[in-house]
C-alpha cells in the first residue's frame, strides 16, 4: 500500500513537471510571423505578439488581403503558441527557395527570448512540417477572425 501512494505521488510530480514545461515553453515565444513572398507581384504577411496582430501587404497581387493592426487577446495568443514544440523547430530543415521566378516562398519567424527562428519553405520537411501548417491555419483564422 505504501509502494502505491509513493507511485500516486511520484506521478502526479511528474505531470506538474510536464506541465510546467509546456507554459514555460509557450512563454518565451516573443513573435510569430508568416509571410509569402511572390516576388515582382508583392508580399502578405501576418505578424502576431502576444498583444498584437498586424496584416499587410504589397503588390498587385494582394489587393483583397486586408492590412491592419489590432490588438489580441490573450486567450488567442496562448493558443497560436501551444502548437509549437521549438525542440522540433530546431530540426525543422529549409527548403529551397523559389525567389521571383520559380513561385512563391513561404516564411516563418519565429522569436524566442533566446534564438530567432527563419524557415523558408518547410513544407518540403513533411516530417516537421506538421507544426506550422497548425500554425499557418491558425494565423489564417485569427486574421479572418479580427478584420
Amino acid at each position: 500500500m505504501k509502494i502505491l501512494k509513493i507511485g500516486l505521488i511520484a506521478s502526479a510530480f511528474a505531470m506538474l513537471l510536464i506541465s510546467c514545461k509546456t507554459v514555460a515553453q509557450s512563454s518565451q515565444i516573443e513573435s510569430i510571423t508568416f509571410r509569402n513572398t511572390y516576388g515582382r507581384g508583392g508580399f502578405t504577411s501576418i505578424t502576431a505578439t502576444k498583444d498584437s496582430l498586424i496584416a499587410t501587404s504589397a503588390g498587385g497581387r494582394m489587393t483583397d488581403y486586408p492590412n491592419f493592426n489590432k490588438k489580441i487577446n490573450s486567450k488567442d495568443w496562448e493558443k497560436l503558441v501551444s502548437v509549437l514544440d521549438i525542440s522540433v523547430l530546431d530540426k525543422t530543415q529549409n527548403g529551397a527557395r523559389r525567389g521571383v521566378y520559380d513561385g512563391h516562398d513561404e516564411i516563418f519567424s519565429i522569436v524566442t527570448k533566446d534564438k530567432e527562428y527563419e524557415i523558408f519553405n518547410a513544407s518540403e520537411d513533411a516530417q516537421n512540417y506538421k507544426q506550422l501548417e497548425k500554425l499557418k491555419t491558425n494565423l489564417n483564422n485569427l486574421l479572418s477572425q479580427y478584420k
